[in-house]
C-alpha cells in the first residue's frame, strides 16, 4: 500500500473502519451545533452524536457520503458597473464593512463571488417586487371607482336626524357633581389635598371631591359678584355665616396622624415609648381645641 502523496493510501471505508466512525458521528472538538446535544451524558461524543442522528432523522444523508463539487450559482443580471454613484457594483472592494444584502447568509465562497451572487439576488428581488407593484396598481386601476356611500340620500336624511337627536361633545355635559367610573385616571379636587379621600371608596371620595369643589366654586362666585356699598368708615361687622365644608382645615387632627403620615410633626422627636398614634395624640400640636396650630402659638408661644 503506497503513501497518499503518490496516489496511494487507505481508502475512505479503510479509514472508517480504522477510526471505528459510525453514520452521524461527528469528530470530536466539532463547534458547530447539534440539537439536544447538552442533554446527553454519560457516553462519549461520538456515540451521542451517532445516536442523535438515528433517532431524531433516520432519513438524513450519510455524513460519510462523498459528494462532488457543487457549481457556483450563475448570475441572473448584469451587474452594474461603478459610477460613483451606486453602492452596489460588480467589483466589491474586499473588506468592505458596509451592508449587503442578504451576505450575513452566505458561507464557503470567496468574497467576490458571495458579493456577486448577493447583489444578483438583490436585483431579481427589486425587480419582482416592482413588477408586482406594478401590476397591483393596474389591477386597482381596471376596477370601477366605488360611490361613497354619503351620497346616498337614505344615508344622508339618518344622519341628519342622528345629528339633531343626539348631542355634541360639547353639549354633553354632565353634572360638576357626578362622579366619575371607578379607573379615572383625571385630577379629582380636593381628593388628595384633603382628608376626603381616606377611608372612602372610590366612587364616594370622587364624589365627595366634586361636591366640595362646587360648593366652593359657588361660594366664590357669590362673594365676587356681590354688590356691597362703599363706606368710608365701614363697621365692623360679624362674618357672614357659611356652610361647613366637607372637610376640615385643621392639619393635626384631635384622633392623632397616621402612623405613615410623612410629614413634620413639632416635638415628636422628643417623644419616646409610645407608638406613633398615642404620641401625636398626647402632643399639643394634636390635642389643642383651636381651629389650627398657629392661632394656638399666638396664644401660647412656644419657649
Amino acid at each position: 500500500m503506497t503513501t497518499i502523496a503518490f496516489g496511494g493510501g487507505p481508502t475512505v471505508e479503510q479509514r472508517r473502519l480504522f477510526a471505528s466512525l459510525k453514520e452521524g458521528t461527528q469528530v470530536p472538538g466539532y463547534r458547530g451545533y447539534i440539537p439536544q446535544l447538552k442533554y446527553r451524558v454519560g457516553k462519549t461524543y461520538g456515540t451521542d452524536t451517532h445516536k442523535l442522528l438515528v433517532e431524531n432523522v433516520p432519513n438524513a444523508r450519510k455524513t460519510f457520503t462523498l459528494t462532488g463539487p457543487i457549481d457556483a450559482p450563475s448570475l441572473r443580471n448584469k451587474l452594474p458597473e461603478a459610477n460613483g454613484e451606486n453602492k452596489y457594483t460588480e467589483k466589491m472592494v474586499s473588506g468592505y464593512t458596509g451592508y449587503i444584502p442578504r451576505m450575513p447568509f452566505k458561507f464557503g465562497g470567496t468574497y467576490k463571488e458571495d458579493c456577486d451572487t448577493c447583489i444578483d439576488e438583490f436585483l431579481t428581488n427589486t425587480q419582482n417586487h416592482n413588477f408586482k407593484n406594478r401590476d397591483l396598481q393596474r389591477q386597482i386601476r381596471s376596477y370601477p371607482r366605488l360611490t361613497a356611500i354619503s351620497y346616498d340620500p337614505e344615508v344622508r336624511d339618518r344622519l341628519n336626524t342622528f345629528r339633531d337627536k343626539t348631542a355634541t361633545v360639547m353639549e354633553d355635559r354632565r353634572p360638576l357633581e357626578e362622579a366619575p367610573i371607578p379607573g379615572y385616571k383625571g385630577y379629582i379636587p380636593r381628593v388628595g389635598t384633603t382628608e376626603i379621600g381616606l377611608g372612602h371608596r372610590y366612587h364616594e371620595s370622587s364624589k365627595l371631591g366634586f361636591e366640595t369643589f362646587a360648593q366652593e366654586t359657588r361660594r366664590h362666585a357669590e362673594n365676587i359678584f356681590k354688590a356691597e356699598p362703599i363706606l368710608l368708615n365701614r363697621p365692623t361687622t360679624s362674618r357672614n355665616l357659611r356652610s361647613a365644608p366637607n372637610f376640615g382645615r385643621r392639619l393635626y387632627p384631635h384622633d392623632g396622624m397616621i402612623p405613615n403620615y410623612t410629614g413634620y410633626i413639632p416635638q415628636r422627636r422628643y417623644a419616646f415609648g409610645n407608638t406613633y398614634g398615642d404620641t401625636t395624640r398626647s402632643l399639643e400640636v394634636c390635642r389643642h381645641s383651636l381651629p389650627s396650630y398657629g392661632e394656638y402659638t399666638k396664644i401660647n408661644p412656644i419657649d
